[in-house]
C-alpha cells in the first residue's frame, strides 16, 4: 500500500503544472500516513520479525548465531545506505535532487535500521518512550539549529547532516516511525507463534485496545496542538497525528485479516506485487519522471496517471510470473548480506 501510494504521488508530483500544484499538495498531505512513515513503520516490523525468527534459529541451531544475525543485519542496512546515495548521486545528475546526503525515505530506512539494532532487544515500552523522545527533541533541535541553517560552522553542518531539505524524512522525526514498528512486530510475532498464547486475546489486550486509546489521543492532540499544524509533516503535531492514523490502520488491517473477519485472497490483490517487490519499484518508479514533462491540470493528469498505473502495475505483475524473488531488489540484498556475514 505504501509503494502503491508512492508511486501515484510522485506521478503527480512530477506530471503537475504549477497552477495545479495543489492536487499534489493535497494528494501528498492526505496520504502522509501511508507515505514515508508508513513505509519506516512497515520495516521495522519486517525487521523486529526477522530479529525474532533468528533469535529463536540460534537459540536451536549450533551453526547459527546471533553475531552472524547481527552482521547479517548491518550489512544489509549497508547496502540499502550505499544504494540511496547511488540513486541520490543520479538524482542530482538528472532529477534536480539537491546533493547526494539527503533524507529520501530510502536513506532513512538505512540509517534508522543502524539506530535500531541496539534496541531491538529493550522492552517495548522503553521503545515507545524512544520513540516520543526523539519526535519532541526534534522540535527543540530543529528550533535551535534553524537559525545557522547554510552557515558553514559547526552547527550549520550539523543541521546539514541532520535536516538537509527539512520537508524529507528527517532521521530523528522518522526514526521513531521504524522503531514503533518494531513493536508492532514484536507483538505479532508473539502473538502468532507463542504455543501458550491464544492469539486473538492476545492481539486485543496489547495492540488492538491500547493501540485504539493510544491513536485516538494522538490523533486528537495533533488535532489541537497549534492547530492547523497537522497538515504541516515537518510539526510535532503532524506526526502525532500520522502515528494516530498508522495505528488505527494497522489495527483494522489486523482485524480484518488476521482475526478472520474477511478471507482475502491475496494472489489475487494488485498490491501484492508492490509488496513483494517494494524496494525494486521504489527504485524503478523514478524512470517514469521522464515520460511526461510537468504540464497537466488537476483534470488532465488522471488520464495519464490511470493508464500509467494499469501498465506499471501489469509489467510487475509478468516481472513475478517470470523471475519471481530474483527480480526483488529485497531478495538480492539479503543473499548478498547473508553471504557477505559468512565471509566475516
Amino acid at each position: 500500500m505504501c509503494i502503491f501510494y508512492m508511486t501515484f504521488g510522485h506521478m503527480t508530483y512530477w506530471w503537475t503544472a504549477e497552477s495545479s500544484f495543489w492536487l499534489y499538495e493535497l494528494i501528498w498531505n492526505l496520504g502522509a500516513p501511508i507515505g514515508g512513515g508508513g513505509f519506516l513503520l512497515v520495516s521495522g516490523m519486517s525487521a523486529m520479525i526477522s530479529y525474532k525468527v533468528n533469535l529463536e534459529k540460534a537459540q536451536l541451531s549450533a551453526d547459527f548465531s546471533m553475531k552472524n544475525s547481527r552482521n547479517q543485519y548491518i550489512i544489509r542496512a549497508l547496502l540499502i545506505l550505499l544504494i540511496s546515495f547511488i540513486w541520490n548521486f543520479f538524482g542530482t545528475l538528472f532529477m534536480g535532487v539537491p546533493g547526494i546526503w539527503i533524507w529520501f525515505v530510502i536513506q532513512t530506512i538505512s540509517i534508522s535500521l543502524l539506530l535500531a539494532w541496539p534496541f531491538l532487544k529493550t522492552s517495548r515500552l522503553f521503545r515507545l518512550f524512544i520513540c516520543f523522545a526523539c519526535w519532541i527533541g526534534n522540535e527543540f533541535i530543529i528550533y535551535l539549529l534553524t537559525p545557522f541553517r547554510g552557515q558553514g560552522n559547526i552547527l550549520g553542518i550539523i543541521d546539514f547532516i541532520l535536516y538537509n531539505v527539512p520537508e524529507q524524512n528527517v532521521i530523528l522525526a522518522y526514526f521513531p516511525y521504524l522503531l514503533a514498528g518494531t513493536i508492532i512486530g514484536d507483538i505479532l510475532h508473539e502473538a502468532f507463534n507463542s504455543k501458550n498464547i491464544e492469539t486473538k486475546l492476545y492481539l486485543k489486550r496489547h495492540l488492538i485496545i491500547p493501540g485504539l486509546i493510544l491513536g485516538t489521543i494522538l490523533i486528537m492532540f495533533g488535532i489541537v496542538f497549534r492547530f492547523p499544524d497537522f497538515i504541516d509533516k515537518v510539526t510535532l503535531s503532524s506526526h502525532m497525528f500520522i502515528f494516530g492514523i498508522e495505528m488505527f490502520i494497522i489495527i483494522i488491517l489486523i482485524y480484518i485479516k488476521d482475526l478472520g473477519h474477511l478471507n482475502l485472497k491475496r494472489s489475487y490483490s494488485v498490491l501484492k506485487y508492490y509488496s513483494f517487490y517494494s524496494f525494486t519499484i521504489f527504485l524503478a518508479h523514478n524512470l517514469l519522471y521522464f515520460l511526461f514533462p510537468p504540464v497537466f491540470n488537476a483534470l488532465e493528469i488522471w488520464l495519464y496517471i490511470v493508464p500509467v498505473m494499469i501498465l506499471w502495475t501489469y509489467l510487475f505483475r509478468i516481472i513475478y510470473q517470470k523471475l519471481g524473488k530474483y527480480a526483488s531488489l529485497k531478495f538480492l540484498i539479503s543473499e548478498s548480506a547473508e553471504y557477505l556475514a559468512n565471509k566475516i
